[in-house]
């Protein structure tokens, strides 16, 4: 018999199952991310420039500051290959290894801000032309009318976005002070304004970096979590699933939902996770497969576990005066299973 694990686990069947699973149950961590290299090059570049802040970083819905704290939202859609790959599908967009370091820079100075409450400093106020409560004068919508021509502000991603706000202006100066000095002071040597911003950032940062935080992060005050976001991936990202159903032929979910409640109500007492049902009896149901289907233990393994990854993640649940039945459907299942992914391996690969 054809080995199935190519169709349980090729790309194809991995993006659907993706797009299909809500944001909240993606089980990503900063720490095995892409991210993570950046964000420890960003600390040790904070390090090196004598700045004691570390913001707390946390994967959210998209990238950001929270206001008034050093809290730093990354974009889920930046963990790992298949959700860039996925992004960059659905979106049209992609934030390669150089924007990510910008974004890094940029929001680490919206922390810095925040954390020392730069935004009531009087100096501060007179170089970033602040009037009038700091957050409270953002423009009500993303468009803003920037002067192109304007010597003022630094431009690094040539989108004036320094020009929206003083908020936004301090964050894009800052960043670019904290690329390379030999840059920055090569790049605006010739627009006294920008220059004088970057040359004030030093001057901050020489007063304040080595201070204790006047507004520590606090894990507490996050701004859209991945833990909050209830909707799939396809909803978040604003996904159409019919090509991507077309060609993941390993793809099982609609299957699984039939055995376990789909997003457990409240008011559901008595309730037992099915992927707690699977796990809790994986060896026999491997052995029943193996004996009924014909087919190795690694490809058994590699199915019962393919179900159980699947129902945990789609948190399908079933009443606890079920579990018997539950069994003999997941092994009912899971062989016919076997059977039709042979049967489409043979296709696809024949000998």
């Amino acid at each position: 018999m054809s080995d199935i694990r190519g169709l349980l686990f090729n790309k194809d069947t991995r993006k659907l199952e993706v797009l299909t699973t809500p944001v909240k149950r993606l089980d990503l961590s900063l720490k095995t991310s892409l991210l993570q290299a950046p964000i420890e090059r960003l600390q040790a570049r904070l390090k090196r420039r004598g700045i004691k802040l570390k913001p707390y970083f946390y994967f959210g819905e998209d990238w950001g500051c929270v206001a008034g704290t050093a809290n730093i939202e990354v974009g889920f859609y930046d963990a790992d290959p298949l959700l860039k790959e996925l992004n960059r599908e659905i979106r049209g967009w992609s934030n390669e290894p150089r924007i990510i370091d910008y974004l890094l820079r940029h929001e680490t100075g919206h922390a810095f801000c925040y954390a020392h409450r730069l935004y009531k400093n009087r100096e501060f106020r007179k170089m970033f032309g602040i009037k009038g409560k700091f957050f409270d004068t953002y423009p009500p919508t993303d468009r803003f009318k920037p002067h192109p021509w304007s010597r003022d502000f630094v431009n690094p991603n040539r989108d004036h976005y320094a020009q929206k706000h003083p908020d936004e202006d301090f964050a894009e100066t800052f960043g670019v002070w904290l690329s390379l000095p030999a840059n920055w002071r090569k790049t605006y040597r010739n627009r006294k304004g920008a220059l004088s911003k970057l040359e004030f950032v030093t001057k901050l940062v020489a007063k304040y970096g080595d201070r204790p935080l006047q507004v520590p992060p606090d894990a507490r005050e996050l701004d859209a979590p991945v833990e909050a976001i209830r909707e799939t991936v396809a909803e978040v990202l604003g996904a159409s699933l019919t090509k991507y159903r077309a060609k993941a032929l390993g793809y099982i979910d609609p299957l699984l939902k039939r055995l376990g409640r789909y997003r457990k109500r409240p008011e559901d007492a008595g309730m037992i996770f099915l992927a707690d049902v699977i796990g809790a009896h994986r060896k026999s149901i491997i052995e029943a497969l193996v004996r009924s289907a014909r087919v190795t233990v690694a490809t058994a393994t590699a199915l019962v576990g393919k179900m159980e990854a699947r129902s945990r993640a789609l948190h399908l649940s079933v009443p606890l005066g079920m579990i018997s039945k539950t069994l003999i459907d997941v092994t009912a299942l899971a062989t016919t299973l076997a059977a039709n992914f042979a049967w489409n391996e043979t296709i696809l690969h024949p000998n």
